[in-house]
């Protein structure tokens, strides 16, 4: 006589086991693909913000031109910063280095004044800072609907 290796409560059993962790598998595939789509716009937006900086840092007067740092920006993340509500700002740092120290100083006509040459240098940087909305893949009841990203580069501008 033959018997069976399960009997048909075991099988059932089987059943539920996958009903019951199927969702699960599913909801973690798609959190780790959302997980991915953040990362990928984080690294989409540090990009755009070293390269709004690095066209800044080329001269005292790439630095002072913001709609270029904006566009330079664009073009590193076009998929990303096409949005309108996506901002990339840009900001003149100046520091009047003297002894080895470094002082804040304003940008503007009167920065030579604050640094006499006799004593110090002026070093001018360029700060960019830009964010993007990032749509989730899937909305979640309770998470957000939209996500926003952020990122500041800064460099020395050559002198």
């Amino acid at each position: 006589m033959n018997t069976p290796l399960h009997s048909a409560s075991e099988s059932g059993n089987s059943l539920i086991e996958l009903a019951v962790t199927l969702p699960l598998f599913a909801l973690l595939i798609l959190g780790t693909a959302e997980l991915a789509n953040l990362g990928w716009a984080s690294v989409q937006i540090n990009n755009a913000a070293r390269a709004g900086a690095s066209y800044g840092s080329l001269s005292r007067a790439n630095a002072a031109n913001n709609p270029n740092i904006g566009i330079a920006a664009q073009n590193e993340a076009p998929k990303l910063i096409t949005a309108p509500s996506t901002q990339v700002t840009s900001t003149q740092l100046c520091y009047c280095v003297s002894g080895g120290a470094s002082n804040s100083i304003t940008c503007d006509a009167n920065a030579l004044s604050a640094c006499p040459p006799a004593t110090g240098t002026i070093q001018v940087a360029v700060q960019v800072t830009a964010q993007a909305p990032v749509t989730p893949i899937v909305h979640y009841p309770g998470l957000p609907s939209l996500y926003t990203v952020r990122a500041k580069a800064t460099m020395g501008v050559e002198q």
